[in-house]
């Protein structure tokens, strides 16, 4: 039991209208799935310019995570990228080898080289 629920036993119950629910900054559709946020919601990064008028922050919010997504997107690739170049030169190096398949080609899968 919650300190709020202990309050309105006692019959304090201002705790209850003191305190209502938050109510989502979310615009959702039928199936749950999000489609925008709620303009002059104020759900947005303190470092985020907002406008004036609820169109322009809208367009700006949704500029914001859009940029972001795409640079977590570039980071992926990159982290791929680096990734595929550090196992190449294990292979080259002879710390690693790639498993092969029953015609020979590589599978892309790394398993380090033991020693001998």
């Amino acid at each position: 039991m919650g300190w709020r629920d202990q309050l309105l036993k006692k019959g304090k119950d201002i705790v209850g209208r003191a305190m209502p629910k938050s109510k989502s900054k979310l615009v959702k559709d039928k199936t749950g799935t999000i489609k925008g946020v709620k303009p002059m919601s104020g759900n947005i990064p303190w470092h985020v310019s907002a406008g004036k008028t609820p169109k322009e922050r809208a367009a700006i919010v949704k500029t914001h995570f859009s940029l972001e997504r795409s640079r977590k997107i570039d980071k992926a690739v990159k982290d791929v990228k680096e990734g595929k170049k550090t196992l190449k030169d294990m292979v080259d190096t002879k710390q690693a080898e790639e498993l092969k398949d029953y015609k020979g080609k590589g599978t892309g899968i790394f398993h380090k080289k033991g020693f001998k």
